[in-house]
């Protein structure tokens, strides 16, 4: 009774306040740890020690659900197991046709450019890489894949399916990477339109898809676009297939292909090599130069031959006496 008489006559809680005190300055850390780059690069290793942790663990569930998912498919009825298997057949065998179409294709365009002396952009070997996680948070949508240094794997390579563009990878591990999605908000991509030729910036909006910014003529941009990389940035291969354009607003979004599935096996693939630009010799200047150099070097007339002015013109040749008019002889 003591106890209740105290609560009822309005004593501070000291507990709860100090609860209180605490989940703020937990909110602070929380906040300074995500702004902090001296906090963020700390925690790095062992953020990267998470991400291998991580693709671990879902590398044995997903292993222990595709043998059970196997066992199902092989000992029990499952005519939608079947009508699948038919399906990718079909789709198999269409990919082989566009294959060799591709092929053909990538001849010619290798004839073209040697014949027309392109010069070209150099492509590095990629890697096949399988999704063992998803690291969804309000701050960030990436994946995490089953990649890293010893496979070849560096920041800044780009993430593409069957239906197109995912994203680019910001952190590498031994064997694993993080690859951010096109869809977070600090995805910055250029992208163009197939037939408006029209630059415009790829900006993330969450699972919403993205959108675009800053358009140079949106005007000719139309509804139903495809939209591909550009390759402005340097840092993505030119061509790669994004999405479709549809108006919301008074505002272009783009519709990701890379929505249309889900996303089980990505494809990573270096950016371009460019050259560096060769370093050129500064000029001599006019003091540097030689005497044997520059002046010398101009044709002079002689001064032992005639000069045009003493040359005596030719004379003009007599006229010929023109012929009698009459018809008699002279």
């Amino acid at each position: 009774m003591a106890w209740y008489g105290r609560r009822r006559s309005g004593e501070p809680r000291i507990a709860a306040r100090a609860a209180v005190v605490g989940m703020g300055l937990a909110m602070v850390g929380i906040l300074a740890v995500q702004t902090s780059s001296a906090v963020r690069s700390a925690l790095s290793a062992p953020r990267m020690s998470m991400d291998a942790a991580t693709a671990t663990v879902a590398s044995y569930a997903s292993s222990a659900t595709g043998a059970f998912r196997g066992f199902m498919i092989r000992f029990g009825p499952d005519r939608a197991a079947e009508a699948r298997i038919a399906e990718l057949e079909a789709e198999v065998r269409d990919l082989i046709r566009w294959r060799e179409a591709a092929e053909t294709m990538a001849l010619r365009m290798d004839r073209y450019e040697r014949l027309l002396d392109l010069v070209g952009e150099t492509q590095g070997q990629s890697v096949t890489a399988r999704v063992v996680a998803e690291a969804e948070s309000p701050f960030a949508a990436s994946r995490i894949i089953n990649a890293g240094a010893a496979n070849g794997i560096r920041e800044g390579y780009a993430a593409i399916n069957e239906n197109g563009l995912v994203g680019r990878v910001v952190r590498v591990g031994e064997y694993t990477s993080r690859v951010l999605l096109v869809t977070d908000f600090s995805s910055r991509i250029p992208v163009m339109g197939s037939n408006s030729q029209d630059r415009a910036l790829l900006v993330g909006d969450r699972g919403e898809g993205a959108r675009l910014i800053e358009p140079e003529t949106p005007d000719k941009i139309t509804d139903g676009e495809i939209w591909v990389t550009s390759g402005d940035d340097g840092q993505t291969p030119m061509g790669l297939k994004v999405g479709r354009a549809r108006r919301v607003d008074g505002d272009w979004r783009i519709d990701l292909t890379m929505m249309d599935d889900p996303v089980d096996f990505v494809r990573l693939v270096p950016p371009p090599d460019f050259a560096k630009p060769e370093v050129v010799p500064p000029l001599a200047t006019d003091e540097a130069a030689s005497p044997n150099s520059g002046s010398e070097l101009v044709s002079r007339p002689s001064s032992s031959g005639p000069t045009p002015s003493s040359v005596t013109p030719a004379r003009p040749l007599p006229k010929r006496p023109a012929p009698a008019s009459g018809g008699g002889a002279p």
